[in-house]
């Protein structure tokens, strides 16, 4: 079979499965992102490769890993764009107060909690590349990060049957997301500047500058354009200069030794949020990578999942206690900025189910954390396992716990 063949067989197997899965767990509830990632561990060497070794094996052989690797990170360039692009800055200013309160505690008590671990994990579970200070920031951010799309689509799905808490959760979504990627952003670059300080100071300096660049001079430039040309409909130019933007800006972070995915978040946040041009450059792209380039991603992640991995009282041992400490962590520090925000106490429950919503992002941290050299593969299938795990919990706590719609009384007979 020719290598053009196999790709395009193993593409069309990736998408039949996550897609299949999605919808299945959608009918039980679940958002279809729980079956698109379990879709990808079930392609794995966990699932299928063990109940079909030699049909895996040629489906997907070592030496084509590389290009659905490439295909991958393509999808998750445009999906942080994506995310940038739909944060919602007005709705962060306005809750500023009550929601920076609330998003710091869901993100400093698991971050604390994960790195204490790390402590204690890191003979264990280290990468090739050893360096434990990256380790223990990988670790901490992998289990206090929040997915700020699913939660979205969750929400608009669902809801709490509260307006305003919804809101609330999406700008602590926010802010969270924000504050794990510039810590994500510190680990790769710690991960990679070795035992330079002075080299980690000026790749921060010029990470620090290029986004005041962006985001000061580029998005006041772009909301020019975009009014400038203001049809109803974006032309394929102007798609094409959206485009060759967001890989530009993705190179960058690349070059300054990050990582793409940062630039394309910046490039995302840019976006000027003019609704019409906003809402139909997402119809735009947000189909093709949800449908085509993320099950690729999911399928990259579940083909090095290894459950028997877990093997041995130890390694299951520390499985179970970094998927109590990532629950408790972080609906726990959730729930103490809402009460101390006079939120009532199930509003302040619910808040945290939300918050513990990891799905997607915290997919991208174990990889980024595995292809850095920080963890090895125990880690990388223990933290994947709890990004699953917590995920799937968010829709049967929302239905348990979300506000019940008041029923009217039905008038008196006269």
């Amino acid at each position: 079979m020719s290598s053009l063949a196999l790709f395009l067989l193993q593409i069309a197997v990736i998408v039949l499965v996550t897609g299949l899965c999605g919808v299945l767990l959608g009918k039980l509830g679940q958002p279809p992102v729980v079956g698109e990632m379990l879709g990808g561990i079930l392609l794995g060497r966990s699932v299928f490769g063990y109940a079909a070794p030699h049909l895996i094996a040629q489906l997907f052989p070592l030496n084509s890993l590389h290009t659905l690797s490439l295909v991958s990170e393509l999808g998750m360039v445009l999906y942080l764009f994506l995310e940038g692009m739909n944060l919602d800055f007005e709705a962060v200013w306005k809750q500023r107060q009550t929601a920076l309160k609330i998003s710091m505690l869901s993100m400093v008590v698991p971050f604390v909690l994960g790195c204490g671990l790390a402590l204690g994990m890191y003979r264990s579970f280290q990468g090739t590349n050893a360096n434990w200070v990256a380790f223990l920031l990988f670790v901490g951010v992998s289990l206090s990060t929040t997915a700020f799309p699913v939660l979205a689509r969750m929400l608009r799905d669902r809801g709490t049957g509260d307006k305003k808490l919804d809101m609330l959760a999406l700008v602590c979504a926010a802010i969270a997301d924000v504050v794990g990627w510039m810590l994500l952003a510190v680990a790769l670059m710690m991960d990679k500047a070795g035992v330079s300080p002075w080299m980690l100071v000026l790749k921060m300096f010029l990470l620090v500058l290029f986004g005041a660049f962006l985001l000061g001079v580029v998005r006041p430039a772009l909301a020019r354009l975009v009014r400038w040309r203001g049809a109803p409909n974006i032309s394929q130019l102007l798609l094409a200069v959206f485009l060759v933007f967001i890989l530009f800006c993705a190179f960058a972070t690349e070059r300054l030794g990050v990582h793409a995915l940062f630039g394309a978040f910046l490039a995302g946040m840019c976006i000027p949020r003019l609704h019409h041009w906003h809402r139909q450059l997402d119809r735009t792209i947000h189909p093709l990578v949800s449908v085509l380039l993320l099950p690729v991603f999911f399928a990259v992640t579940g083909i090095h999942t290894e459950f028997r991995d877990l093997g041995g009282k130890s390694v299951l041992l520390w499985f179970l206690v970094l998927l109590v400490v990532a629950i408790a962590g972080k609906i726990g520090g959730t729930y103490y900025g809402a009460r101390k925000s006079n939120l009532p106490q199930r509003e302040s429950l619910l808040l945290g189910f939300l918050m513990n919503t990891r799905g997607l992002v915290d997919l991208v941290v174990v990889n980024l954390a595995f292809q850095a050299g920080a963890i090895n593969t125990q880690l990388f299938t223990i933290l994947v396992l709890v990004a699953l795990i917590t995920t799937a919990m968010t829709a049967p706590a929302l239905k348990f716990l979300k506000k019940k719609p008041e029923v009217q009384e039905p008038a008196a007979a006269g």
